[in-house]
């Protein structure tokens, strides 16, 4: 490691005022270059300009807020509000990716002792780092940029989720959009006619503990930590001290299964928020700056807790609302608020049913963004500190094939095609929606275009893309040999599941840098139906055909080359191959592959 002053490796800047002749608050094809200030959020991304004043594959530095921060910045940009701006000096003496990951972790910069914290090019400049060889930086910036990819791409997914359910929720919790079997009115009736309000109490945080005999839930708990639903049985819920008084509280006050508690108070417009209680088991209470809400008539379990959290409960409130940096909303005011819901129980549980699963996919997905959170930050510790070296003393790279290899079974095309497979299953298999043969063909397909590898294994079959060595001497038999899955037959056909050996499958992909194309599968595809991928992958080898040939890229000229395949041709009088999906499918494969 040789030590250097980030002044020697780089020329310092500090962002001015925003330039308002050059200013747009969108992305357009001129306002194109970011425009960054000293917010986290975002990776302070303010506006863009159409003239940057800064290089990309830089670093910037938070100057004033959460002062001290680094970020990468690949792209030309501009900077504001005297954000820092660290513009290499020579391209083979330090990788910015690899400072920005370093800073992060072990850099403490000074800040003034007086006045409001913020930092300055003298007080940055002469900080020293330590760097390793241009090579091992470069090579530890890949493994750290890989797993920050994946990271990305998993929180995308968890967002796009979260857009999903919020969109369901307006129609489903609305009646605009019925589940299969549902029909008929909603019943409809005021708050004070559905509900009870029994007595809580105003127990402060400090007469609170980890343990005890009573727990109780605080208003701040409900704001910022539980769901719609609040699973007494998982969920840590603090207890009252054991010197706290409660025998004013009679049997009747204590929360039963289904009530409902609503925060009163908040700090903006999240008051109001309520959690369903489920799964209760001994004493608990309804705490400061709550309401406990007990219905009068039965609800399906769980569906109280995702209709008057959503908005078309939620926003009655809005006009009820009191207060400037405290808002709250009294009980007279709840009182008037009408509840449209299902009559029937059954259509209630189904859509609660909706949601919870929802949320439990939400929730693995965030347990999986936190597990790949701890496996880079003990990357950091490793790859930062030079206790794993990526490249050894003579420059040469190490293999992470080799080191693998004396674990893992030497993998092909058809090797690699077993565990892809075994991946679609895990990702994609549900009780509920089989997955098909035909299923994980098309986004095995979809998945090698997304590679750009060979696909000269798919044929044009009457429902293909499709390719006979994948099913009978490839992956499928090689998946099904080594129990990464298993395969179901009956008369409707083949279904896949999961076989004993499914984990072993999933470290593969993981070690094999794979795993990030099976969470791509799942942010574009993962409610797609089977036909809709039949429509894509047949456009797009048809582009693919269109491409070589030199011809040009429309519906008819798509068209003509469906309908010039024997085999293809029976397409064209599917409902799902009308001209509108076949522009529809052109402009999906577009913005998938051509990029």
């Amino acid at each position: 490691m040789v030590k250097y002053r980030l002044k020697d490796l780089f020329n310092l800047f500090a962002g001015g005022d925003i330039d308002i002749e050059h200013f747009s608050q969108y992305k357009t094809p001129i306002y194109c270059f970011p425009i960054y200030s000293n917010s986290l959020n975002n990776k302070g991304l303010y506006g863009y300009t159409s003239v940057p004043k800064y290089k990309g594959n830089s670093i910037t530095i938070t100057g004033r807020g959460s002062v001290g921060h680094a970020e990468y910045r690949k792209q030309d940009f501009d900077a504001i509000i005297r954000l820092l701006v660290l513009i290499p000096k020579k391209s083979n003496v330090v990788n910015p990716y690899y400072l920005t990951q370093f800073i992060n972790q072990y850099v403490s910069f000074p800040l003034e002792s007086t006045g409001v914290p913020q930092l300055t090019v003298p007080q940055i400049e002469n900080i020293e780092v330590a760097l390793p060889d241009y090579t091992q930086q470069v090579a530890v910036a890949k493994a750290l940029s890989d797993i920050d990819s994946l990271l990305s791409s998993i929180q995308k997914l968890i967002e796009k989720k979260k857009a999903i359910k919020q969109g369901a929720m307006q129609e489903l919790l609305t009646g605009k959009k019925r589940l299969p079997g549902f029909s008929g009115e909603w019943s409809q009736a005021p708050f004070e006619d559905l509900f009870d309000f029994l007595p809580t109490n105003a127990f402060t945080r400090d007469q609170m503990t980890d343990t005890g005999t009573i727990q109780n839930v605080h208003y701040g708990d409900i704001l910022t930590k539980y769901g719609a639903c609040l699973d007494m049985a998982k969920t840590d819920v603090p207890y009252l001290l054991e010197s706290v008084s409660v025998r004013k509280y009679s049997e009747s006050s204590y929360v039963r299964e289904g009530d409902v508690i609503i925060a009163d108070t908040a700090e903006d417009s999240t008051v109001g928020k309520c959690v369903e209680l489920v799964n209760v088991c001994g004493k608990v209470l309804s705490g400061q700056h709550t309401m406990l809400c007990r219905p009068k008539i039965t609800f399906a379990p769980k569906f109280l807790g995702y209709y008057m959290n959503a908005e078309c409960f939620h926003n009655q409130m809005l006009p009820f609302i009191t207060g400037i940096k405290v808002s709250s909303i009294s009980k007279a005011n709840i009182s008037t608020l009408v509840l449209k819901y299902p009559t029937l129980i059954e259509e209630q549980q189904a859509i609660a049913q909706v949601f919870s699963d929802m949320d439990n996919e939400i929730a693995q997905l965030e347990k999986k963004l936190a597990k790949y959170q701890q496996i880079k930050q003990g990357m950091m510790q490793e790859l930062l500190t030079g206790r794993i070296r990526l490249v050894d003393a003579d420059g040469k790279e190490q293999s992470k094939t080799q080191i693998l290899q004396e674990r893992q079974p030497a993998h092909n095309q058809h090797f690699d095609d077993a565990v892809m497979i075994a991946g679609i299953v895990n990702a994609f298999y549900s009780e509920k929606y089989p997955l098909g043969r035909k299923k994980v063909q098309k986004l095995l397909y979809l998945v090698r275009r997304k590679e750009q590898a060979d696909i000269s294994a798919f044929h044009k079959k009457a429902a293909g893309p499709y390719a006979d060595e994948i099913r009978y001497k490839g992956g499928e038999p090689i998946a099904q040999k080594n129990k990464y899955i298993q395969v179901k037959r009956s008369e409707k056909g083949s279904c896949f599941e999961k076989g004993a050996q499914m984990q072993q499958a999933l470290a593969y992909l993981q070690d094999w840098g794979k795993q990030a194309d099976i969470d791509w599968l799942v942010s574009q595809f993962q409610y797609t139906s089977v036909n809709e991928l039949e429509l894509l992958a047949t456009v797009d080898m048809a582009i693919c055909d269109l491409h070589r040939e030199g011809k040009v890229i429309s519906v008819a000229s798509i068209k003509n080359l469906i309908r010039s395949n024997k085999e293809w041709r029976g397409k064209l009088k599917k409902t799902y191959f009308r001209d509108l999906d076949i522009q529809r499918a052109i402009k999906k494969c577009e913005d998938l592959f051509e990029s």
